[in-house]
């Protein structure tokens, strides 16, 4: 079996200290860039790789990072995944990913996070908290998502309701006059006894911010336009089928998407059917993905501001790894309306 490499036979191919290898490796300490590009360099020429256990044990840490997020089907995930990393990488630390499902919920990856060696995990919510004991955790934990920790957890959200509304009220203003909701509920339109009592969703508050903008203006939503869907492209691509085809419901100027995979679905079944975007029918998503930018019409959507979100979310939980006891915080991220092609 080939020795390990170590920190030392590092030290000696680059003729620097040990401490100056460490700060390298922790992206820590001051030294002129090309003395830290030769410790880079050497790094992955002998194949060196952290000792997590050892370090565990010689520091009480492991500089890791656990982020437990839903599926990959739709590009939000891998989004939050890499501003996540980069934010960690910024401050020293690596970060190991669970996954869980939308059926079995975070609590089936739970058990999981309990054997994996992370310092401290970030929790993403893909569903409204009901189990309160998922907030009481062995280690430090930050929630990231829309649903609200009610002051037993750091909190990183964004904000739902005025950026739909932001977004809807352009439409509104430039005169579209029949905006369909896509990934909507009407939902929060109920007047029943149990509205209150309900746990808000994002599909929810989103759809609020839709219904304010029309509010504002004097003007009733029409909810055979609103339409649920799984926020996934091909969702988008189902749900602008069916509106389409209802013969009950007006023919939309506009799209408002809750995500921007259904609004890349939508698209793509608009211009399958020959509907121009925008000259026929102007659409809009939410949280400008990458994959925005770079389809045919290119996507207006709501940049939530990702970068600051997993920033914060980063931040809050190595500040409880490192001691902190602070009263719980909650962090809601600002937002733009980027506009692109797929809108006048």
């Amino acid at each position: 079996m080939a020795k390990r490499v170590t920190i030392t036979d590092v030290a000696r191919e680059t003729g620097v200290s040990i401490k100056t290898v460490s700060n390298v490796l922790n992206n820590t300490g001051s030294m002129r860039p090309e003395t830290r590009q030769r410790v880079q360099d050497a790094i992955e020429r002998l194949g060196y790789r952290v000792n997590v256990s050892a370090r565990a044990m010689k520091t009480g840490g492991t500089k890791l990072i656990g982020l437990a997020i839903t599926d990959f089907c739709q590009p939000f995930m891998p989004y939050l995944a890499d501003s996540i990393v980069a934010a960690a990488r910024s401050r020293g630390y690596a970060v190991i990913t669970d996954t869980y499902n939308s059926a079995g919920g975070l609590a089936q990856a739970i058990p999981e996070t309990k054997k994996l060696a992370a310092d401290g995990w970030i929790f993403f919510m893909g569903s409204p908290i009901t189990d309160r004991t998922i907030l009481h955790q062995p280690y430090p934990l930050v929630i990231v998502g829309d649903y609200d920790t009610q002051g037993l957890a750091d909190w990183v959200t964004m904000p739902n309701v005025e950026a739909v509304r932001t977004a809807v009220g352009a439409l509104l203003d430039s005169g579209c006059r029949r905006i369909a909701l896509i990934g909507g509920t009407a939902e929060n339109a109920c007047p029943d006894a149990d509205r209150e009592s309900r746990p808000e969703t994002t599909s929810t508050m989103r759809t609020r911010g839709y219904m304010l903008a029309h509010e504002e203006r004097g003007l009733q939503v029409d909810w055979r336009l609103v339409r649920n869907a799984d926020w996934v492209q091909s969702g988008g691509r189902d749900a602008v089928a069916g509106l389409l085809d209802d013969p009950d419901a007006p023919r939309p100027d506009a799209v408002m998407c809750l995500n921007d995979a259904l609004a890349i679905g939508v698209i793509h079944e608009l211009q399958r059917r020959g509907v121009r975007v925008p000259q026929d029918m102007q659409v809009i998503g939410f949280d400008n993905v990458p994959d925005a930018e770079y389809c045919m019409p290119g996507l207006t959507t709501i940049d939530p501001h990702v970068d600051d979100y997993a920033r914060h979310a980063v931040d809050m939980l190595i500040a409880r790894i490192e001691g902190s006891a602070d009263p719980f915080r909650t962090y809601v991220t600002s937002y733009d309306l980027v506009r692109r092609a797929s809108t006048c």
